[in-house]
């Protein structure tokens, strides 16, 4: 299925779970699945999250024959990113996403690897290198370290340079700018080996903090900029693509493996379902959110090679040297042998 298909697809499978919804799933459902996540929930081409969950509660709940009911606690309801990593590995609800690997490596460090910056080549190979051993290998580690089993990784576009100050072409030009950053410390590390100052900045501050200059830019994927109405604060964009956002869709290992063999088939099949529908719109609407962007009067700037090439020699050593820090090398050696492999795959064919 190519991704144009797999758009098409997500949205009709969301058509049919709008005229699924009118049946009583939830009132003859035995078990309740609660889910949370950070996002809030409106227009599906604006969050593709109100139709992965939607999805997912559909397909678990046909795939189960009503016996599981998914309850959707969305918009930072029962927390933060953080708070809900901590319920999911706690059992205080038995799934999440919209997390990342900056929230679950407080629980598991070696997911840090996937934060390693300039690392994938597109969003389509990020999705065969984790759809594949390197990623199953990756999740069963991570629930036995963590009590959290991640069932879905979304790559679902990159994270880019925002700035209100100055275009930024290259890593000369973020010197003296002050970037706003998520607290986790790659993040921090990515930014100041490029010679700007890391400024961290909570999510819900962030258009304030840009608008009134505590901030000169930030870093976020396209559709995430707009969802925050940063276009409205930020004059230039540059798609140097330095970090893949890699939301999780997970679940706690205890709850997972008190499920029956065909319970847990049911559940990954409507993961799969939902995750097809997430980055289908997600990469539907790619090209439309730049057009937007540069609507807004924001500048994108596509480097050239050699600008790219810059910003990836400033930045692969530092971030390398802090990872093995926390994280095993034999992640790394794993996660460049499974990048190989698709690589050549790709040649190949």
């Amino acid at each position: 299925m190519n991704i144009f298909e797999m758009a098409r697809w997500g949205l009709g499978v969301i058509t049919m779970t709008a005229t699924l919804a009118l049946t009583p799933h939830a009132a003859r459902a035995q078990e309740v699945i609660k889910l949370a996540h950070a996002e809030a929930e409106g227009d599906l081409l604006e969050n593709p999250y109100w139709a992965l969950t939607q999805v997912l509660g559909s397909e678990l709940a046909t795939g189960t024959n009503d016996r599981y009911a998914l309850q959707v606690f969305p918009n930072k309801q029962l927390g933060d990113t953080e708070s809900i990593t901590e319920q999911t590995a706690r059992g205080v609800v038995q799934m999440a996403t919209s997390i990342a690997s900056g929230q679950l490596a407080s629980f598991f460090p070696s997911i840090q690897i996937l934060d390693m910056p300039y690392t994938f080549s597109s969003t389509d190979e990020a999705r065969q290198v984790l759809d594949g051993p390197f990623g199953q290998e990756l999740s069963d580690a991570a629930a036995e370290e963590s009590g959290v089993r991640i069932l879905a990784y979304l790559p679902s576009a990159f994270r880019n340079f925002s700035s209100s100050k100055a275009p930024i072409h290259s890593p000369a030009d973020m010197v003296g700018q002050k970037i706003r950053v998520q607290p986790i410390p790659i993040h921090l590390k990515i930014v100041e080996s490029l010679g700007a100052s890391a400024t961290p900045i909570a999510w819900a501050e962030l258009y304030n903090a840009l608008q009134t200059g505590v901030a000169d830019g930030q870093e976020n994927a396209p559709y995430v900029l707009l969802l925050a109405n940063l276009q409205e604060v930020q004059k230039y964009y540059t798609l140097d693509k330095h970090l893949l956002n890699v939301a999780l869709v997970a679940v706690n290992e205890d709850f997972y493996q008190s499920l029956s063999d065909g319970d847990k088939a049911a559940l990954n099949a409507a993961v799969r379902e939902a995750k097809l529908a997430f980055l289908g719109i997600v990469k539907a609407k790619e090209s439309q959110d730049l057009k937007r962007i540069a609507e807004a009067g924001v500048e994108i700037y596509q480097p050239t090679p050699d600008e790219f090439q810059q910003f990836v020699d400033a930045t692969r050593d530092p971030v390398r040297e802090l990872l093995a820090e926390t994280v095993d090398q034999k992640w790394f050696d794993k996660l460049d042998a499974a990048i190989a492999d698709v690589r050549a795959e790709t040649a190949a064919n």
